[in-house]
């Protein structure tokens, strides 16, 4: 099993890939990006970030199951987000 450490660092890599490809689709479509991401007058727009996000909850849940306290996590920007989806 792997150690804290360990599993803090497989957050941190997990987290780095979310917020670059936040950043890729943020600049792929420049001022729209909230537009696209909010879209509620459509249904869900796919979200191409949708697996790097599970990746980084699956990271973080491992973290937790090892004993570790979320709340140790540097989760920057992405601590709501990541908060409202593990509950």
């Amino acid at each position: 099993m792997a150690n804290l450490t360990e599993l803090k660092g497989r957050v941190a890599e997990a987290l780095e890939a979310y917020r670059r490809c936040r950043m890729e689709e943020e600049a792929e479509y420049g001022e729209e990006y909230v537009e696209v991401t909010e879209m509620e007058d459509e249904g869900p727009a796919p979200d191409p970030c949708a697996r790097a996000f599970q990746v980084l909850l699956d990271a973080v849940r491992a973290y937790e199951d090892a004993g570790g306290e979320r709340a140790d996590l540097d989760l920057g920007v992405y601590r709501e987000e990541v908060d409202r989806a593990l509950g």
